[in-house]
């Protein structure tokens, strides 16, 4: 009769321990994803909550301050900077014509070579030639330029379409262009419009202090003291020192591009944009919104 060796009962014991520390392990890796989960989804409704807050804030003082540069005695000729107050929050605003931005429809060469190199930091090449297929994109022929782009470039780079060879109608419709990606789309969306009206070039009167950047050709310095100037309230200011084949002069236009900044947690500030027609609406409405932006958060120090 074989007699069956009886498991040591220490060991026994081990093996219960083992499994109960499994188990517990297990557990916490649950609990611990769970919490996660719960933080996540905590996270997520606090920044729709500061979003919301922010657009209804941010619009409020959108909205008065489009109403104050339209009822003004004299129609503003520049940017103006102003702050207003809501629920004991204090919004800045700036109001800038959209004759201070870079126009993808009337923009020269040079300016939009100037853009890609000193807005989105490209190489000269790269920006030259990019700059040429913009052009290429909006003119009505199909003879590219020397480093331009037109159908035969889109076909051979395996595009599922062409250039338009007619306006861009937004400002998304840049990443359209041959060797625009949406990471680069997104470095100079703060410096373009399509919403402009009037000559070729940029106001520097109107144009915001990056747009400006861009006109001084990367030099900071020069773009801050016109800034300056003209946050002032100078008049004559000297722009000699500016490619004189950048510019435009005269009326600023109706379309306004107004971003309301305000407070936020941590430190932060949240931005709502909004383009502005003055043209009265069909409804009655003396003006309409062309686009309202998300809103979005940066540092307080952020320009």
């Amino acid at each position: 009769m074989t007699m069956r060796r009886a498991t040591p009962r220490p060991v026994r014991r081990g093996f219960a321990l083992i499994a109960v520390l499994w188990f517990v392990a297990a557990l916490s890796v649950l609990v611990a994803g769970l919490l996660t989960v719960s933080n996540s989804e905590m996270l997520e409704a606090r920044l729709r909550l500061d979003s919301g807050r922010a657009a209804a804030l941010g619009d409020a003082a959108i909205q008065i301050a489009v109403l104050d540069w339209a009822s003004a005695a004299q129609p503003p000729d520049r940017l103006l900077r102003t702050r207003y107050t809501f629920e004991g929050v204090e919004i800045d605003v700036e109001t800038a014509p959209a004759s201070g931005y870079i126009d993808l429809n009337s923009a020269p060469e040079n300016l939009l070579q100037a853009l890609f190199l000193h807005g989105a930091a490209l190489p000269p090449d790269q920006a030259r030639q990019l700059a040429q297929r913009v052009v290429d994109w909006r003119d009505n022929d199909d003879s590219p330029l020397a480093n331009g782009a037109e159908a035969a470039s889109y076909a051979a780079a395996g595009l599922g379409w062409r250039p338009r060879n007619d306006r861009f109608l937004t400002p998304e419709d840049l990443m359209q262009v041959l060797g625009v990606d949406f990471d680069l789309f997104a470095r100079i969306q703060p410096f373009i419009t399509v919403w402009s009206s009037g000559g070729p070039g940029v106001n520097p009167l109107s144009a915001p202090m990056p747009v400006l950047t861009v006109l001084c050709q990367g030099q900071r310095g020069e773009a801050r003291r016109i800034a300056m100037a003209r946050d002032a309230g100078e008049t004559g200011i000297d722009t000699s020192t500016l490619e004189q084949t950048f510019l435009r002069t005269g009326n600023v236009g109706n379309v306004l591009h107004v971003l309301a900044s305000i407070p936020a947690e941590g430190g932060r500030r949240a931005v709502r944009g909004r383009w502005v027609s003055l043209r009265a609406d069909p409804d009655g409405t003396p003006w309409r919104t062309i686009r309202a932006e998300p809103v979005r958060f940066t540092q307080a120090d952020e320009s």
